[in-house]
């Protein structure tokens, strides 16, 4: 370009802009130590300290030419005669442009045109402005971002130059500037799901340009990063396929996560997270979710075996913030939320409670019970206590964030603080989080760049919570307090059935809890470019981290008051609570974990022709140590008080000391191979070889392998006459990742202390002297090793309609070998059970996701989502034993296990109507009972009896498939959001158990038009004491929730110029506001019986905030 350049335009621009030229080149006084420095170096040098703009060609200069001097005060003219001395080249100075070209050539007739101001407008297709949108010019430092007008300006934009406009969501533009002083560029929505840009691991690729299968999710400025969530994976709950994330149901607690089924029928089956390219050693709470720009989900064996031993169960990988603007950048985010029970446990009112009592006392008929007179007493006086609203509160979550972010002078920056606050809709459940994050990297040279990401996080659970499960029991005719001055009862119910006031120790300084970690990390990195050969890189990174976790807990004497009669207040008296000092109890607990990541990534990228070449090889480690220390004490009768409380274990009368330490390593080599031809074939290729501490001696090195073809179908001339079709490919995949997810030392067989109801040593007849021994807890097994996953996916990718339409289909087909179980033994052994490498497990299943632009013009835009998937899930073999000589390995039923079914299959008896007075053939067989009124069961096996052989599978807790909708409007500046969740399919017993569904041992569950004498009932049994231990009481788990809405304002640019503001939005969200079912347990996403269990109520949390930047 340079070479054809006219010499006569220098002339004139050296005559216009000699004055200016030579007055800034003259008086321009620069100190630069050069050092061992490149050419490109110093340029670089010279254009950070001064306003000077350099232009040349490449192949006119030895970039990698070292100069050594040390410039002090030198003018332009006197550096670059030293630094371009016998280099064949020359230079010439326009104003504070600088060309270099060599010598003879003819000099640039365009030279003068590198001296303009280009300004103008940025706006969407509908003509709005758009506030924010990074403008550089390509290859160089020189850049702005449009003001709240959508308006910018550029000085000293080379002829020659390239404009590119970039912003959150929008496709990234160029145009060529040429003689252009005024360029107005209108922004265009990134295409759908096919030029976006997926992380997969160690690297990046253009989803269109890779074959696995990968879910995403821009968290980013979009309608999620409005909710209140405090766990950050809450907010693509539906927006991938494939992926189950459970029902979040306390302050900061952790949900479940399920990516294509569960494998794992003893490890985990939790996905491995990355966060910002390394193994994140932490909690998911310890990530602050407005720190997040994108989600990326690895599903498929191509996607994620590059992480090998960890990639069975899926990959995670997490991408925060980084600057984007030439100039600092200032974020404030802060939102307030209340939390309500979303779906209330639908108990008794008092009135059917003693309806309910009344009969259960008389059943069988003939039976009478008297019911408590205490009870009678309170009826007769209208003393009526609703449990669950006394235990339960509204919730309050605070969230308050302020950030800073830009990117200039080569350094991109952000950082970040948050301070998120919930106190959770059950008094006593809390959670407060200070989270800290800060981002930094430089390109020191053309060649090197480093960069440093540094975290902080400390959660604080402290809190004493109420006994939700005896809330549910509580009869509600019991007393909560004890006297007119507020103090707790702590057995409110009738004697001989001790359940203990849910609130007791709550609020009452009888239990005191503290519950606190920190989590620390630390990740540097480096990339090399090697200017010797193009497209070639290699990476450093190394994190370090440190996990610190302490909880502190202490029962005072005053909470073990004796059962008695609610009306002996001497219970209560200080005498008598002295001497329980005996039972007062505590315990400090502390843990340490400490580790590092070490990756050596080198990479090689090449495009030639209609190929593409991208190779990665990669060496990493990481180890980890965690410490425990748990210190226990109990009786402090000789001290005579617990006013220290856990600080006072030292004063205890026994005293106990735990110290343990564990260690795990891991070491890979991984290498991967990506080809594409013509963008039409792709295959990538992958292998990687695992080395982890966790398994035996012979099984701790393990190689996993995968590869993925595709074809962009689209682009044969066969498919481009179908004009609705803009984009089809066709994709598939098929290899194997590994599940490491053991403890460590299982292979071994380990020693332990014991407790007090293990072995124990007495050294005198009146047993003062007793000492706890050592005992070995497992049997050792040398042979335990990795579970594989082999993994086939096939598909398609597809955009119509002129990209307004996005259809991916998955099929998938998963087999888990060598399942990690505790197999059965002889009890000869000493031990009943061994941990092995057994069994197989089956997951099939079908996923589709669908993305629209309904209605897209200059007031109106309406998008929609939809994900639908569905998993079968399959127990193939488990230990391969047949005891029983029948020819069929024989299942675990104790365990759930059966053999060709799902795991955790539900068995039991099929129930069959009530008995009745006419049943008289039932009430005779063997086994059945005889009483009207108890549920009748088939004889399955047709033998006469009742009896065990009689039970079969009559249940799945796994749904058949779910199905998700979200829709996003927006007109002019308003925004709504509505996500719609459903789950079809699976059920679970949802009162008790199979061994106590209709019990009423003081409990208020669900009424029901139950049997009686005068009302025979053939669907629900009498009320009847104890169990019959056959009733399940199954319940469909189907449900469909309005799982979130969000509605946003944001407010107009001129409002915003007047103001000096970049954006300012407000809105208002509403998390889990409705849901239909018929599940009447808790949570039907959940699925916990009613009342066996402890679990928290889920939330419908309701926030309004404000979102600024500046």
């Amino acid at each position: 370009m340079f070479r054809i350049m006219r010499i006569t335009f220098i002339l004139v621009c050296c005559m216009v802009f000699y004055a200016s030229a030579s007055s800034y080149s003259q008086n321009t006084k620069l100190s630069l130590n050069t050092k061992n420095s490149t050419i490109v170096e110093l340029i670089r040098d010279i254009e950070s300290q001064s306003k000077f703009v350099f232009l040349y060609q490449a192949e006119d200069l030895n970039l990698n030419k070292r100069i050594n001097a040390d410039f002090k005060d030198a003018t332009i003219h006197e550096i670059l005669d030293v630094a371009l001395k016998g280099e064949g080249v020359s230079y010439e100075i326009f104003d504070r442009q600088i060309l270099i070209s060599k010598e003879g050539a003819s000099a640039p007739g365009n030279a003068m045109q590198q001296a303009r101001n280009v300004s103008g407008i940025v706006t969407d297709k509908s003509g709005q402005p758009i506030p924010g949108v990074s403008v550089v010019v390509k290859g160089t430092t020189n850049g702005t971002i449009t003001d709240a007008d959508g308006k910018y300006a550029l000085s000293n934009v080379p002829a020659n130059g390239v404009i590119q406009f970039s912003f959150v969501g929008m496709k990234t533009q160029e145009v060529a500037t040429g003689s252009k002083t005024a360029i107005n560029m209108i922004m265009e929505e990134e295409t759908i799901g096919i030029e976006e840009v997926v992380a997969i691991g160690y690297g990046t690729v253009k989803r269109k340009d890779f074959p696995g299968s990968i879910g995403s999710f821009k968290m980013e400025d979009s309608p999620a990063s409005l909710l209140p969530n405090t766990n950050a994976l809450e907010s693509i709950k539906g927006n991938v396929a494939g992926v189950d994330i459970g029902a979040v149901n306390e302050a900061g607690g952790d949900a479940n996560i399920l990516i294509r089924g569960q494998r794992s029928l003893k490890g985990s089956n939790y996905p491995l997270i990355i966060l910002d390219d390394v193994i994140f050693p932490g909690s998911i709470n310890d990530i602050n979710p407005n720190d997040i720009a994108k989600i990326d989900v690895l599903k498929d064996a191509v996607s994620a075996a590059v992480y090998g031993s960890r990639s069975a169960n899926g990959v995670i990988i997490i991408t925060t913030k980084k600057g984007k603007t030439f100039k600092p950048t200032i974020t404030v985010n802060t939102s307030l939320a209340f939390q309500q029970w979303q779906n209330k446990l639908n108990l008794m009112n008092p009135d059917q409670w003693l309806e309910a009592t009344n009969d259960r006392n008389r059943f069988p008929e003939g039976t009478t019970s008297w019911m408590n007179p205490q009870i009678l007493a309170n009826y007769n006086e209208g003393n009526v206590t609703d449990w669950l609203d006394a235990v339960t509160r509204t919730g309050v979550i605070q969230n308050y964030q302020i950030a800073v972010s830009g990117s200039a002078n080569k350094v991109n920056y952000y950082l970040s603080a948050a301070y998120d606050d919930n106190k959770g809709i059950v008094v006593g459940n809390d959670f407060n989080r200070i989270s800290v994050m800060a981002k930094i990297k430089t390109d020191i040279t053309g060649w090197l760049q480093i960069g440093a990401d540094a975290n902080f996080t400390k959660r604080d659970y402290s809190g004493v919570e109420p006994n939700f499960r005896n809330a549910k029991y509580m009869e509600p005719y019991m007393v909560m307090y004890r006297d007119e001055l507020g103090n707790l009862e702590k057995y409110p119910g009738e004697e001989g059935l001790a359940y203990v006031n849910p609130l007791w120790g709550v609020e009452d300084g009888l239990v005191d809890d503290y519950d606190v970690s920190k989590n620390y990390r630390l990740y540097t990195y480096a990339l090399f470019t090697a200017p010797w050969v193009k497209g070639l890189t290699y990476r450093i990174n190394f994190q370090n981290s440190l996990n610190q976790q302490e909880a502190r807990s202490f029962t005072h004497e005053g909470y073990f008051v004796a059962e008695g009669s609610v009306t002996d207040a001497s219970r209560y008296d200080p005498s008598t609570i002295q001497g329980f000092l005996t039972l007062a109890k505590g315990s400090v607990s502390m843990s340490n974990e400490s580790g590092y990541v070490f990756d050596n990534i080198l990479n090689f990228s090449h495009a030639f022709n209609k190929h593409n070449i991208d190779a990665t090889l990669v060496a990493t480690r990481d180890y980890s140590m965690s410490e425990y220390k748990t210190i226990n004490g109990d009786n402090f009768s000789a001290v005579g008080n617990t006013s220290l409380g856990y600080w006072g274990l030292h004063s205890a009368a026994t005293q106990k000391i735990d110290l343990n330490v564990v260690e795990r390593s891991n070491i890979g080599y991984l290498g991967r191979l990506s080809y594409s031809y013509n963008d039409k074939y792709y295959i990538t290729g992958s292998f990687r070889r695992d080395g982890a501490s966790v398994f035996g001696a012979s099984r701790k090195w393990g190689n996993f392998s995968a590869v993925g073809i595709a074809w962009s179908i689209s682009n044969e001339e066969f498919l481009k006459k179908i004009k609705p079709l803009n984009y089809l490919k066709l994709k598939l995949s098929l290899g194997q990742n590994g599940n490491q997810g053991v403890t460590p030392y299982s292979t071994l067989a380990q020693v332990a202390s014991s407790t007090p109801s293990g072995i124990r040593y007495q050294f005198s007849n009146t047993g003062s002297q007793i000492y706890y021994g050592l005992k070995q807890l497992n049997m050792a097994n040398s042979a335990l090793g990795w579970e594989t996953t082999t993994k086939w996916n096939g598909g398609f990718e597809s955009a119509w309609l002129k990209n307004r339409l996005f259809v991916d289909l998955d099929i998938y087909f998963s087999n888990t070998t060598d399942e990690i179980y505790s197999q059965p033994i002889p009890s000869m052994n000493g031990f009943t059970s061994i941990t092995s490498s057994l069994g197989k497990v089956q997951n099939n299943g079908v996923e589709l996701t669908l993305r629209t632009i309904n209605i897209q013009n200059r007031d109106w835009n309406w998008n929609t989502s939809i994900t639908w998937w569905l998993n079968k899930n399959k127990l193939v073999t488990l230990t391969g034993q047949d005891l029983d000589g029948d020819g069929i390995e024989d299942d675990n039923i104790a365990a759930g296990m059966f053999i060709g079914e799902p795991i955790n299959a539900i068995y039991g008896y099929v129930q069959d109507g009530i008995i009745q007075e006419s049943d008289i053939e039932y009430k005779a067989m063997e086994g059945a009972a005889t009483e009207n009124g108890y549920p009748k069961y088939k004889d399955i096996n047709n033998d006469g009896k009742i009896s065990s052989l009689d039970r079969q599978i009559v249940g799945y807790p796994q749904e058949k498939f779910r199905l998700n909708m979200g829709n996003t409007v927006s007109y002019k500046n308003f925004e709504l959001t509505v996500m719609l969740a459903g789950v079809f399919g699976g059920g679970k017993y949802y009162l008790k158990s199979n061994t106590g569904a209709y019990r009423l041992e003081g409990g208020q569950f669900t009424y029901r038009p139950y049997w009686k004498p005068d009302r025979p009932s053939n669907t629900y049994p009498a009320a009847y004491f104890g169990d019959d231990g056959k009733f399940l009481g199954l319940q469909s788990r189907s449900f469909v929730r309005v799982q979130n809405i969000s509605l946003s304002y944001k407010l107009k640019p001129e409002w915003l110029k007047r103001n000096k503001l970049n954006s300012l939005t407000i809105f208002c969200t509403a998390t889990n506001p409705l849901i239909f079912t018929n599940w009447e347990g808790g949570d039907p996403e959940i699925g916990t019986p009613m009342t066996s269990s402890n679990d928290l109520p889920v939330a419908s949390t309701y926030s309004f905030g404000i979102n600024a930047s500046f």
